[in-house]
């Protein structure tokens, strides 16, 4: 799974079990970049302090405190070092019935189609954090146990899927009971039309960060002029451009230097930096280290780096 791509097509799970558990322990810091996906996806901050964006929001999640970012929502994390957090993903058609009732015309099918959102964040003051703490920690259980099942074991393996589908029911029943369900009025405002430009932008980003990227081309992309772009784009993401185009570059060479043995000039060159020198001052005011300390810390380290999206 590539971590650092915008829009996430990796599959969580498999097309009979469309659902994945990710977790993080790591002894570094790990920046994952801004990015969205087709999926559900439910994250127990269990121990530490996160810097998180959500949509064009800037956030400071204080753990404990589980979040729900739902399909289509831009969202990026920096897990911090000694931090704790897990998360499930899963698509949201396995929740939808066959035969129509009430419940899928009141819950699911809003659910499904934007009109109805789970609250994002439930914190540990939340009168129904320790349900939905209970709920999440039962399914990440049944997760890993459908995970060390044999291929040939049929009926664990849909056993713990059935659990867990009558658990994510049991949270939706309990935010639905406690009035934490939230409606959507107008599906088609001002900020859903914000957010996908971002996206425009922020996809054509990661797909041209190792070629020269130029800001006309950017402001074109939502039909702005460059200068006005420019404040949008920071007003917006909280970054300049060329700050989040050297973070993107910067995360692509990390990338990188962990998973081949290819040269540093070339890495550099590969994510866009043609000067080898600017690359190794900007790569260590990001990571904190030179590209060779990062590359022998990573391959000393035994962390793992396995992370939602």
């Amino acid at each position: 799974m590539d971590i650092h791509s915008l829009k996430e097509n990796a599959r969580h799970g498999t097309v009979s079990f469309p659902l994945a558990l990710y977790e993080w322990h790591g002894s570094n810091d790990w920046k994952v970049p801004l990015h969205w996906h087709d999926e559900m996806e439910l994250v127990y901050f269990e121990k530490g302090t996160f810097p998180a964006w959500i949509n064009t929001r800037e956030l400071m999640i204080e753990a404990p405190a589980i979040m729900c970012i739902h399909p289509g929502e831009l969202h990026s994390f920096l897990l911090p070092s000694c931090s704790v957090e897990s998360a499930v993903v899963f698509n949201l058609n396995i929740l939808s019935f066959e035969h129509y009732d009430a419940i899928q015309a009141k819950l699911i099918r809003p659910l499904m189609d934007g009109r109805l959102k789970m609250p994002l964040f439930v914190e540990h003051t939340s009168p129904v954090f320790s349900y939905i703490k209970g709920y999440y920690q039962d399914i990440t259980q049944k997760l890993q146990k459908m995970n060390v099942c044999s291929p040939e074991n049929d009926i664990e393996k849909n056993s713990a899927y059935l659990q867990i589908k009558s658990l994510l029911y049991d949270m939706l029943a309990t935010l639905y009971k406690s009035n934490c369900l939230i409606h959507i009025k107008d599906t088609g405002n001002e900020n859903e039309h914000q957010i996908e430009n971002l996206k425009k932008v922020l996809l054509y980003i990661n797909e041209n960060y190792s070629s020269p990227i130029r800001l006309d081309d950017l402001a074109l992309l939502i039909n702005l002029n460059a200068q006005y772009f420019c404040r949008y784009f920071k007003e917006n993401i909280g970054k300049t451009v060329t700050e989040y185009i050297n973070e993107i570059r910067i995360e692509k060479a990390a990338e990188a230097l962990v998973e081949t043995n290819d040269k540093i000039i070339n890495i550099a060159q590969d994510a866009g930096f043609d000067n080898i020198g600017y690359f190794i001052r900007r790569f260590k005011k990001e990571k904190g280290l030179t590209p060779t300390e990062y590359r022998k810390r990573a391959s000393s380290d035994q962390q793992e780096k396995v992370k939602i999206v």
